[in-house]
């Protein structure tokens, strides 16, 4: 294999293994998140008038939480073609390799055919 080619492989490899970390220091979730949506058990507050009718069950209740926190994903979940949720795992390491793929396919096909 030729210099150029290890190299392609070299960087398709490279590129896997940064992604993978990436992945992995954010969170290591399924999908692609911008935006993360959780339920939250808070204390009910002594000065909440719903507290002394009974309103609550126990002594904690349910808010919905709203951050701003990037996770990258195995999967991509866009909603249409440019979406900033196209981009996961899979949608860089992918054509990377596709590409090394056909960069080495063609690379040897040409050497067996010029005889180099």
């Amino acid at each position: 294999m030729s210099m150029t080619l290890k190299t392609i492989v070299i960087v398709a490899v490279a590129s896997t293994v940064a992604v993978a970390i990436v992945w992995l220091a954010t969170g290591a979730h399924f999908y692609t998140k911008y935006e993360v949506v959780e339920r939250v058990e808070v204390p009910v507050e002594s000065d909440d008038p719903l507290a002394d009718t009974g309103f609550y069950e126990s002594e904690t209740r349910t808010e919905i939480s709203v951050r701003d926190e990037f996770h990258l994903g195995l999967l991509p979940t866009p909603q249409g073609l440019f979406d900033k949720h196209l981009l996961s795992v899979t949608t860089v390491a992918v054509p990377l390799w596709v590409l090394a793929g056909v960069a080495v396919y063609f690379g040897r096909r040409m050497k067996r055919a010029t005889g180099w």
